[in-house]
């Protein structure tokens, strides 16, 4: 079976796993290649509506792998049991979402050996909240499929683990430093400065508020990419 960049980056990075579950599994793709490549033991794969589900366990069937996945039609972590899963994987929702996701089961999350999580977007918003509730920034990173970026964030629950400033600058400062991480950033860069341009050129006093978030998160990313270049240097 072969997987998307995203999920084959996920998968890679999980070892010695007994039991992996994927919240809103997506068809149970993950699941499947991770027993079959003996990265887990069991997986659980979840999903909110029965439809999905139903494909999951179709596909799951036909790999022979029945008994080893169980498929649960659920809302996020309420359908996983105390201390069941070593691994949780959410992957391919909005960072708002994930986070009220890991509040409604906090339990649940705080018990697993780790979490990885692939925001869709508002991942600083995700990481702060991580941060704010004593989960650990294990490692970030980005990946391009398709012309896409998507950031893929391993965290776990660390009791003793404590954040001076709780103000995330920018979530690029978590992640791996590859040419992929450059690229996005330079992609943020552009993004932002024709937003500024576009702003400057209607001249309406009304968006000097936006104009001003505008040019911080301008800054914000280009202070990031300068602090990544000086640590790919030493």
């Amino acid at each position: 079976m072969n997987l998307s960049p995203r999920l084959k980056t996920i998968a890679q990075s999980i070892k010695n796993c007994n039991i992996v579950a994927d919240i809103g599994s997506d068809h149970a793709y993950l699941p499947i290649y991770l027993i079959k490549t003996g990265k887990a033991n069991k997986a659980i794969a979840t999903d909110i509506n029965e439809g999905p589900a139903e494909i999951s366990k179709k596909r799951i069937k036909k790999y022979g792998l029945d008994g080893l996945i169980q498929v649960r039609v659920g809302n996020g972590l309420s359908v996983i049991n105390e201390d069941e899963a070593d691994i949780i994987v959410i992957a391919g929702m909005g960072g708002i979402l994930i986070k009220d996701i890991l509040e409604a089961g906090i339990t649940i999350a705080k018990n697993a050996n780790q979490i990885i999580l692939q925001p869709m977007r508002d991942s600083r918003i995700l990481i702060k909240w991580l941060i704010d509730n004593s989960f650990e920034i294990i490692g970030g990173e980005v990946i391009k499929e398709d012309n896409k970026f998507y950031e893929i964030i391993w965290t776990r629950f660390k009791e003793e683990h404590t954040c001076q400033n709780n103000v995330v600058k920018n979530e690029v400062y978590y992640y791996k430093n590859t040419d992929t991480l450059h690229e996005y950033i330079d992609k943020k860069i552009n993004e932002y400065k024709k937003i500024i341009d576009q702003i400057k050129a209607t001249n309406e006093g009304n968006n000097q508020m936006r104009l001003e978030e505008c040019i911080k998160e301008l800054n914000g990313y280009r202070e990031a990419k300068q602090w990544h270049s000086l640590n790919a240097e030493q």
